[in-house]
C-alpha cells in the first residue's frame, strides 16, 4: 500500500481488467458504500489497493495466475470473478498462486459481501474446487506427507496423524471450514486439534504457525528452527 493511504482506516479496493458489467458495480460499490475503487494495471493496483478483483473471463490462464502472484507477493488480497465455466484445475492453479476466493455471483451485493469477508480473511470457495482440492488430498504422496511428520518429529513436535495433515493443510493457506470439508470432519473439531497443534508448538498465533511449517519444510535434513 502506498504511503499516502497509511493511517487511514479506509479499505482501498481495485479491479484489473473489469467488462463493463463489472465495471459499472464497482461504479455503483463507490457511490453507495463509499467504498473507494481503483481500476489500473497491476503494478498501480498493488501499491494502492489492500484488495483486488480479477475478472478471470478477461484473463488468459497464464495472464490470471502471474496477476495472482503478483499481488500476492505484495500482500494484497486477490479474490477472481469467474463464469462458472472454468477448468477446475486451472481455479486450484490460482489458489495455490494466492487466491483468496472465487466468486461466480457478480452483483453489487455479491461484491460488497466479497469486500466484507475479504476483510474478516474469509474466503470462498465453490463447491467443485473442493471436491477436487478432496480428491488431490486423498490422491496427495505419501512420501510427501510422511516426510512432512518426520521433519516435524525431528524437531521434537510429536503431533498426531490427524493434526499432521491439519497442520500440512495450513501451509496451503486453507482455512478451518475448508479443512473440514476435505478431512470430511466438523470445523469444531478441526479447531481442537489446531488448539491441540499451539500447545505441542508453543506458538499461539495462525500466521505464525503457518510460517512455521512453512519454513520447517523447506530446512535441510537434521536442521530444526
Amino acid at each position: 500500500m502506498s504511503a499516502e493511504n497509511e493511517g487511514t482506516d479506509m479499505f482501498y479496493v481495485g479491479f484489473y481488467q473489469p467488462r463493463d458489467s463489472v465495471r459499472e458495480t464497482a461504479t455503483q460499490m463507490e457511490e453507495k458504500h463509499d467504498i473507494p475503487v481503483m481500476v489500473g494495471s497491476i503494478e498501480m493496483l498493488a501499491t494502492c489497493c489492500e484488495l483486488v478483483f480479477l475478472d478471470l473471463e478477461n484473463l488468459s490462464p497464464t495472464e490470471g495466475v502471474s496477476s495472482t502472484e503478483e499481488l500476492h507477493k505484495q500482500n494484497v488480497k486477490v479474490i477472481g470473478l469467474v463464469s462458472g465455466e472454468e477448468e477446475p484445475l486451472y481455479l486450484l492453479s490460482l489458489v495455490k498462486a494466492g487466491l483468496m476466493s472465487i466468486m461466480e455471483e457478480h452483483s453489487l451485493q455479491a461484491i460488497v459481501e466479497g469486500v466484507n469477508n475479504a476483510q474478516k480473511n474469509h474466503s470462498i470457495l465453490p463447491i467443485t474446487l473442493l471436491q477436487l482440492l478432496r480428491n488431490k488430498i486423498v490422491e496427495m504422496s505419501q512420501v510427501e506427507e510422511e516426510a512432512f511428520a518426520h521433519r516435524l518429529l525431528a524437531c521434537g513436535v510429536n503431533l498426531t496423524p490427524k493434526q499432521i495433515k491439519i497442520a500440512f493443510l495450513m501451509t496451503k493457506g486453507l482455512k478451518n471450514r475448508d479443512i473440514a470439508y476435505l478431512l470430511d470432519t466438523k470445523e469444531r473439531t478441526v479447531k481442537v486439534h489446531i488448539s491441540h497443534i499451539y500447545t505441542k508448538t508453543g506458538i499461539k498465533r495462525r500466521v505464525n504457525l503457518i510460517h512455521y511449517f512453512k519454513e520447517l519444510k523447506h530446512k535441510k535434513k537434521g536442521a530444526c528452527l
